[in-house]
């Protein structure tokens, strides 16, 4: 409760400090939240616009997009792949539309060598193939 006062007294005298009510416009957007709670909570003072939100979600996804380009480009990452199937069960079957609603995807994770891993490290392939 203390946070919460205290973010909105600081959020009134600098429009700029609303680090407390981003993180909450952005939680709700993580959750789903209906749009109408999103603005009653905007009213409040209490989170950011549904447009702010939407702004902060594409500038963290260009942010994340280059980080990972660059992670990717130092060659220093390992790279891990899962397929999944989801089954994408309508609540109310209909005639025009398929049965056919178990879905083949594809997920991938890029994540840094740790541990001092350098380049040279994992020249190596020259050695695995004689060892093959």
């Amino acid at each position: 409760q203390k946070v919460v006062i205290v973010s909105l007294l600081k959020k009134s005298t600098n429009q700029k400090a609303n680090s407390l009510s981003s993180i909450l416009g952005i939680f709700l957007h993580s959750t789903h939240a209906p749009e109408k709670v999103i603005k009653t909570m905007v009213k409040m003072g209490l989170s950011i616009s549904v447009d702010a939100i939407h702004d902060t979600v594409r500038s963290l996804s260009a942010e994340s997009s280059h980080a990972l380009q660059y992670l990717g480009q130092t060659l220093l990452a390992a790279y891990a792949y899962d397929n999944f199937d989801i089954n994408l069960k309508s609540t109310v079957p209909t005639a025009e539309k398929s049965t056919n609603s178990l879905k083949h995807l594809t997920s991938g994770l890029l994540f840094p060598l740790q541990h001092g891993v350098t380049r040279d490290d994992l020249k190596c392939s020259y050695e695995l193939w004689q060892k093959s």
